[in-house]
């Protein structure tokens, strides 16, 4: 997904991040984990991932200009989507596999679709009949996925839409931004009309008790949660209080309430930014590199050299990297995305202490972190980078080693006048980025 088609969907969300104050993130010590976290895992999954042929939740917009070019191929009507509830029985979910794997790979949190903008809860909701609860009694594919973050320590995180197109279906249109863009009014079954229907009070004041009220299963059903993850749409800043009054230590986004962190989408920042920083990205893609949420079956996996030089152009500037997968219908992740998690788990093997639990570094000529105490700066050289030399200003500190730190490449280094020289240029077809480690006193 493009920057523009991110910001196409944020528009028909009618989404308007908060204004995020670097100085006001929560300082409850049970949430400082955040800014050293590194890499967390999302997963994105829902009725969609059925038939693998449509985006999740948004394949039932009809005319969203970023599917253009498939000429509606990837389109189903919202009655159509629905449906597939019926037959959405992931019968070989292994949570377990999928975070085991993840955390190898060097992730340290995880967050999984609780519901996405179809409506459909991944967790035994009491304020609705459309979800697991129904269609798959006796399942809580959330309360799995939690079960499987506890046992392997890895920090939980919940997402969450506010906007729920089920819920909404009689009053909504399913043409993309049909009121702003003078378009037709389009039902769930795609009927064209010129008149809106007509959204009545009551209708909006249940909304919003049924956000409420799912917000307070999710943060009681699951015992310490760490991270809320709300998509846009929510105009109701007082879910912030509610979030924190559940769940004091809890780290919130700033999409739909007064968030701890910043963030981009499918795209790096810039520019330096300052306090805490998040950028949710995918790993899987289709053949023509659009990003996707969401399950496809023509997609692949980007290789994992691309996800650790985004995740280390992140962590220069002290940012995380939430990366995605998505899971088929049946609940497996591919093969592929198994293969390239299993070699960032061999990278991680040898340079996970340079990228994760790291501050950031400063702006040289080539991607620098520093260990939490300060005694280790870490330079990242990457395969396509061609400026590979290093010129770093020690102030002052005295240098006691500097080797790569899988101690298999030579490292021309030498310090002079306070200044440190490196000139690291590794030949071969292995594109995974190498890392200088230099010790300091």
């Amino acid at each position: 997904m493009s920057g523009e088609s991110v910001k196409a969907q944020h528009q028909a969300l009618g989404m308007t991040e908060k204004k995020y104050d670097p100085e006001k993130h929560t300082r409850h010590p049970d949430a400082q984990w955040f800014p050293y976290a590194g890499l967390g895992l999302f997963i994105h999954w829902g009725l969609s991932s059925v038939e693998g042929k449509y985006d999740l939740s948004w394949g039932m917009i009809a005319n969203t200009p970023w599917d253009a070019s498939g000429n509606g191929k990837n389109k189903i009507t919202p009655d159509e989507y629905w449906k597939k509830s019926e037959v959405f029985k992931p019968r070989f979910f292994e949570p377990l596999r999928i975070l085991s794997a993840a955390k190898a790979a060097g992730c340290t949190y995880a967050v999984m679709t609780s519901m996405h903008h179809d409506g459909y809860t991944m967790w035994p909701s009491k304020t609705g009949d459309f979800g697991v609860q129904t269609f798959l009694p006796g399942r809580d594919l959330l309360g799995e996925f939690i079960a499987a973050c506890r046992e392997l320590d890895l920090k939980t995180g919940i997402y969450y839409s506010p906007p729920d197109w089920y819920f909404d279906r009689h009053y909504m249109s399913f043409n993309y931004r049909s009121r702003e863009l003078g378009r037709p009014y389009m039902d769930s079954s795609w009927r064209k009309s010129d008149q809106y229907p007509e959204i009545p009070e009551e209708h909006l004041r249940r909304a919003n008790r049924i956000y409420h009220e799912r917000i307070r299963e999710l943060l009681t059903n699951y015992g310490k949660i760490d991270l809320l993850w709300l998509d846009g749409g929510g105009t109701d800043d007082s879910i912030a209080d509610l979030a924190h009054e559940l769940q004091p230590g809890i780290v919130l986004n700033r999409r739909s309430c007064p968030g701890d962190f910043d963030s981009t989408e499918c795209t790096l920042p810039e520019t330096r930014f300052t306090g805490w920083f998040e950028t949710p990205h995918c790993w899987q893609n289709l053949v023509n590199n659009a990003n996707q949420w969401g399950y496809f079956k023509n997609a692949g996996y980007k290789p994992a050299h691309w996800m650790l030089e985004q995740l280390i152009l992140l962590r220069r500037w002290g940012g995380n990297l939430l990366i995605n997968v998505s899971p088929d219908g049946d609940g497996r992740i591919t093969d592929n995305g198994f293969e390239e998690m299993a070699k960032s788990a061999e990278w991680m093997k040898q340079y996970r202490n340079s990228v994760i639990g790291t501050l950031p570094g400063e702006d040289t000529a080539v991607p620098m972190t520093v260990s939490a105490d300060g005694k280790k700066v870490f330079f990242f050289f990457l395969k396509d980078n061609q400026n590979n030399r290093v010129e770093w200003h020690t102030g002052g500190r005295k240098i006691t080693s500097v080797r790569e730190m899988s101690g298999t490449y030579p490292v021309p280094a030498e310090i002079s006048a306070g200044v440190l020289k490196i000139d690291f240029n590794y030949q071969g077809s292995d594109a995974m980025p190498k890392v200088v480690e230099v010790n300091l006193l």
